[in-house]
Order: structure tokens, then sequence, then C-alpha cells
């Protein structure tokens, strides 16, 4: 059985990557959890009938890529949408598999990898130079994270061809009226909009592999601390110290419990608009959610309403807007401290959330066009600069609006504003 925290393991080490780098640190983590000699994602080439790997860790280490005929290899059947396991003698059953022999390899265990159309794109493989003894685990591993690589491989395709796309356009609305211009904009950003939708229906699906995971090892953990509990009391074991440890089980117990449930709220599908909602309460989910990334250096100060700030919605979107502007908030902190502030306030017609942060801020000449899909001053693979844009069409969406302001050097503070419901 998969336990959650190697999974928690897995997460954090590939949180806030994309691309490659997305890649290469899920399959060095699974490498090691799964203890492969090799580890490797590969697609297919059909006119070629060959695999090209686009991640490849050979003894625990990032190796050079490489591309591979599937004629004679179990690769071929993973191919024909099946998962293809042999956990000894795979050399006999392919002998005319070169590469097997080379390597030295004696088990192979390998799972397709299916994109949005439920077509064959590629897949995951573990190489052992002894016989395979975890099969279970590592086909539940691999099942659990194979979707979130299929939707980043399509991610990183979409990505790529709308980069070659809009480099096409550039020319081509320059001889053009500003009203073709615009419309190919807004065309642009709707695809890219299908592109973040996927990522979160993917990120629902892991979260939800992830619950199912976690919440039966913590209920026998509860049910276990509530026996101890009443065994202790009134016997001569019960003391000040054994109370202590007791409340350090349900501490740890609880806490885990919000993470679970915080990813389960941030992913929650449907276009509802009609649920009412705390935005108190979807702050600190967030705020949960991104833990790993405050650790130690940065400091959470809050000032909020000593009342629930109701408000009527779709509460998975509201969360997508408080996560965004959050990390952004927290990646623009960078070195070893930083401040970030929230309060939230009320008037007749409005709750206000107000997010600021300590980090460089946002020179003059750029606040204007953060609105705008496709705009982002972040390094190539770290982002698509969709975030605040799908930040503002969602508050848009909920008859609010967000206000920004910025310092160059001094920092920044984006003011959500949604109205209030009694």
């Amino acid at each position: 059985m998969i336990q959650g925290q190697l999974l928690s393991d897995i997460i954090e080490a590939v949180s806030n990557t994309y691309g490659n780098e997305f890649l290469n640190r899920l399959m060095l983590k699974l490498a090691d959890i799964i203890h492969a000699d090799y580890t490797f994602i590969a697609i297919f080439d059909k006119e070629k009938y060959e695999s090209q790997t686009i991640s490849l860790v050979a003894k625990g280490v990032i190796a050079e890529n490489m591309a591979y005929s599937l004629k004679d290899t179990p690769c071929a059947d993973v191919y024909d949408e099946s998962i293809c396991y042999f956990p000894s003698g795979v050399q006999k059953k392919f002998p005319l598999d070169q590469l097997l022999i080379e390597m030295k390899i004696e088990g192979y265990i390998g799972s397709p990898l299916f994109n949005s159309r439920k077509e064959v794109m590629g897949l995951i493989v573990g190489l052992y130079e002894t016989e395979i003894q975890n099969k279970d685990d590592i086909l539940t591993l691999f099942q659990i994270f194979s979707g979130r690589i299929a939707a980043e491989l399509e991610r990183s395709e979409y990505e790529l061809r709308l980069e070659q796309y809009n480099h096409e356009l550039e020319s081509l609305v320059e001889e053009r009226t500003s009203e073709l211009k615009q419309t190919l904009v807004e065309l642009q950003a709707r695809q890219n909009q299908l592109i973040e939708s996927e990522k979160m229906a993917s990120l629902g699906m892991l979260s939800a592999g992830i619950a199912h995971e976690i919440n039966n090892p913590l209920n026998f953990i509860l049910g276990g601390y509530f026996g101890v509990r009443d065994l202790l009391e009134g016997s001569p074991l019960e003391s000040e110290k054994t109370q202590l440890y007791l409340e350090a089980i349900k501490e740890g117990v609880e806490r885990t419990s919000k993470i679970v449930k915080g990813l389960n709220q941030f992913t929650r599908s449907g276009d509802s608009f009609d649920e009412r909602f705390d935005l108190h309460e979807i702050l600190d989910n967030c705020l949960v959610m991104l833990t790993h990334s405050l650790r130690d250096r940065i400091l959470v100060v809050k000032d909020l309403f000593p009342e629930p700030l109701v408000v009527k919605g779709n509460s998975g979107k509201i969360h997508q807007v408080f996560l965004n502007i959050l990390t952004n908030a927290i990646q623009a902190m960078e070195g070893d401290s930083g401040i970030l502030g929230l309060r939230s306030f009320r008037d007749s017609r409005f709750a206000t959330i107000e997010i600021s942060d300590t980090g460089g801020g946002i020179p003059e000449e750029y606040q204007n066009q953060i609105r705008n899909p496709f705009f982002t001053t972040k390094e190539p693979g770290k982002g698509v600069g969709l975030g605040l844009p799908i930040a503002y069409k969602i508050t848009k969406d909920h008859e609010g609006s967000i206000e920004m302001e910025s310092v160059w050097g001094k920092g920044s503070l984006f003011r959500i504003k949604l109205p209030i419901q009694v």
C-alpha cells in the first residue's frame, strides 16, 4: 500500500514546476521510491514506429535522452494500449531487443500514457537489473501520476504550438484592422484558458487519488487515538506526559485532514455560481496548500474582519483566484525573508480581501499589461502569463473586481472585491 507521506514527498518535489523540470523531478523521485535502475518517460512516433525519451533517469541521475525502435521490444505491447509487466527474464522474452541486453535488464514494467482523446501518446517505464518485487505499488504510482504526466505533455505541446501561432499572428495583425487584432487576441486567451482548465481537471484527479490514500490511514490513527485515550483514562499510566503525546497525535491528524480538505475544495468541479461560502475559509485552505512554499522564510500577517465574509458564486473558481495571486506574491519575495499581508473588511455592498507582499514590485511600464494573456516577466518554463488574466476574468464573472497597487522595489498589493451576501 502506498503511504500518504510518499505521495506528499513526490508532490512537494514537483510542485511549482513545469515542462522538463517537472518531468525530471518526478522521474528522479519515482526512481528512488520504486528502486528502479532505469526509469523513463517516452513519447511515441507512430510514423517511424519508435519511442523518444523525454526524461530518463539512469542509476539515480538524469541521463541524455535517446530514441529507439519499438520493433521486438516490450514497449511495443504498451504501444498497443496495455500494461506490460515482466518481473524477470525479460531478455528471454525479447531476445532481439539489443538495448535490454546491453543494459543487463532482468525486469520490465511499463504503463501507457493517454491523452485527452483517449489515445496512447507515450509510456512510463521502470527497468530493473534484478527481479521486480513490488509490482502493485509501482503500478499504483504509475496510475496516479500518468494523468498528470500526460496533461503536462499536452500542455507543453499546446504551449509550443500557441507560441508559434502567436509569432505568425504578430506579422499578420500589423496588416489588418484593429478589430481583427482584438478578435485574435481573444481567441488566444480562450485557447489558453482551455489548457488551464485541463490542468485543473488533472489536478482534481490527482487530489482524489491522494485523498483516498491518506484518509484511510488517518481514520485508523484517529480510531487508535480514541482507543488509547479511553484505556488510559483513570488508569495509573495516565499523566500529563501521556496527555501531551495524545494531543500531538490528534493535532497531526487534524493538520493532515485540513490539507486534504483544502485540495478537495480547490479542485471542485462544476460551473454553478449558486454556492454560499466564507472567503476566510478559502483563504485558509489556500495557505494550507502553500505551506511548503512559505516554509520559515515568509511571515504571514493577518488582519481579518472578525465575522465571516459570505459571498455567492463558485468556490472552486474563487480558490483559483486566491491561489494564483498568493503564489505570485510568494514568488515575488525571493531570498530568505518576506512578509505576506492578508487583510479583509466589508461595507454594505462588497467583501474585500487584500493580499500584499514585500517583493520587488511591478515596474510602472508593465502595470497596464498584467491583465493581458501571454504577458509574463518570468523565465521560460516558469509560466505563460495566464494566472492573473484568469483571476481577473473569474472575479468579473462573479460581478466583482481586482485592483492593484505596486511600487517598484517595495512590493505589491492586490485588492479582490466581491458582492456581499447577507
